[in-house]
């Protein structure tokens, strides 16, 4: 081989190796975008899943103290009506017993 011949193919192989080196570059430059935007998205996505569970449980929340109050004014209710079922047959009970006294032992 003659001189320019070899000269060429070093320059070659050092082109080649300068390419090499500059896609290696280019390479790691696209992983590391690709790697942001992935995280980007995953950013976004947890954000929106956050929110998407925030949202929920608010409406949730909402939903236990409506059914709360409900319950309370119920329970106020039930207890009035127990109340005033108690007193009534305590009424009629103390009558009974006062009744069945005299009775028994009124004529004595």
């Amino acid at each position: 081989m003659n001189r320019e011949a070899i000269n060429y193919v070093k320059e070659a192989e050092a082109r080649v190796n300068e390419l090499r080196a500059n896609a290696e570059i280019e390479i790691k430059e696209i992983e590391k975008k690709k790697e942001q935007e992935i995280n980007t998205h995953k950013d976004f996505t947890e954000q929106e899943i956050a929110n998407y569970q925030k949202e929920k449980y608010d409406n949730l929340e909402q939903v236990l103290s409506k059914d709360e109050i409900v319950i309370d004014a119920t329970v106020q209710e039930e207890t009035v009506k127990f109340d005033a079922a108690y007193k009534g047959k305590k009424d009629l009970l103390a009558n009974r017993i006062a009744e069945e006294v005299l009775r028994k032992y009124g004529n004595s």
